[in-house]
């Protein structure tokens, strides 16, 4: 039930209640038609103020809510796990040279001077150190 329904709920068993309560209190006198208009004009203006108040009060709760949420978690999540995955190509790569390195090392220099026209900056200095990235 939304909070308007709850709220008009409440509204009618107000009413009722102060009719019943008026009604036991007017058993044993007669009223005259002037009184019971009276009363119950009192009782509509104190049934519009309340419906106002709660008017107003739902209009406070519909402004207290954000109107643009904020990234969620899970957004945040993502966007560091793709910051993440660039470290971790960046640092495959920097292994995959230092194994091409170390591949050029261990290859015959006979066979060194044949893969040395390659253009692979790996394969370009095999005698330098490894140097990888923390």
């Amino acid at each position: 039930m939304s909070f308007s329904k709850k709220s008009y709920a409440v509204l009618v068993g107000l009413l009722c209640t102060a009719i019943g309560l008026m009604a036991t209190v007017s058993r044993g006198e007669t009223q005259d038609p002037a009184s019971l208009d009276r009363r119950i004009s009192m009782l509509e203006q104190r049934l519009y103020t309340m419906e106002s108040n709660i008017n107003r009060l739902q209009q406070y709760v519909s402004t207290q809510r954000p109107a643009v949420a904020a990234p969620s978690t899970s957004d945040r999540d993502v966007i560091l796990m793709r910051e993440e995955i660039q470290r971790l190509n960046l640092r495959l790569a920097e292994v995959e040279c230092g194994v091409v390195k170390l591949d050029e090392r261990t290859t015959p220099a006979s066979r060194r001077s044949a893969t040395a026209k390659s253009a692979d900056p790996c394969r370009l200095n095999p005698d330098t150190p490894l140097r990888l990235k923390d």
